[in-house]
C-alpha cells in the first residue's frame, strides 16, 4: 500500500486547526479535486473526486478523533484509503503531518495508474494545507 506523507506549520493552535479539519464537508474549498463531500451520518461520508476529467466516489469513516491531535479515516467503499492528521503545537502555531495510504486494488493498475496516483495525492495533499493555512492566516 503506497503512502503519502505531507507536512506543514500552521498559523493557530491545535484546537482551532483540529476543529476546522472536523468540518469535513468544507473540503471541497480547499481543493479543486474534492466535489462534494457529503454526511451521510455518524461518522460516516461520501467523497466525490474529479482527477483529470476521471470521477471517483468513496465513502470513508473518521475511526479515531482525539481532539485536538489526531484525526483518522478509512474508507468503507470505493478506492481503499486510510489517513491521519497529527497535530503538535509548535511555536507561533501547529505542526501538521498528513499521512495517506492506498490501494488501487490491482496489480495492473497499482503498477500502470499507481506510478500517477502518487504525484496526484501528493499535490491535492499540498493544496488542502496550503488553502487550510491562508484560511487560518485571514
Amino acid at each position: 500500500m503506497p503512502s503519502i506523507e505531507t507536512r506543514a506549520v500552521l498559523p493557530a493552535d491545535p484546537d482551532t486547526v483540529f476543529a476546522m479539519l472536523r468540518k469535513v464537508e468544507d473540503f471541497p474549498q480547499y481543493t479543486s479535486a474534492v466535489e462534494t463531500v457529503t454526511h451521510l451520518g455518524d461518522e460516516r461520508y461520501r467523497w466525490q473526486v474529479r482527477v483529470a476529467g476521471v470521477q471517483y466516489q468513496w465513502v470513508v469513516e473518521i475511526v479515531q478523533s482525539e481532539a485536538p491531535e489526531r484525526l483518522a479515516w478509512k474508507s468503507v467503499t470505493g478506492i481503499s484509503n486510510t489517513g491521519r492528521y497529527h497535530l503538535v503545537p509548535v511555536t507561533g502555531g501547529t505542526d501538521l503531518r498528513l499521512v495517506i495510504d492506498y490501494t488501487l486494488n490491482s496489480r495492473i493498475l497499482d503498477r500502470t495508474v499507481g506510478r500517477l496516483a502518487g504525484p496526484v495525492v501528493r499535490r491535492i495533499s499540498a493544496e488542502v494545507l496550503s488553502r487550510v493555512r491562508e484560511r487560518l492566516a485571514k
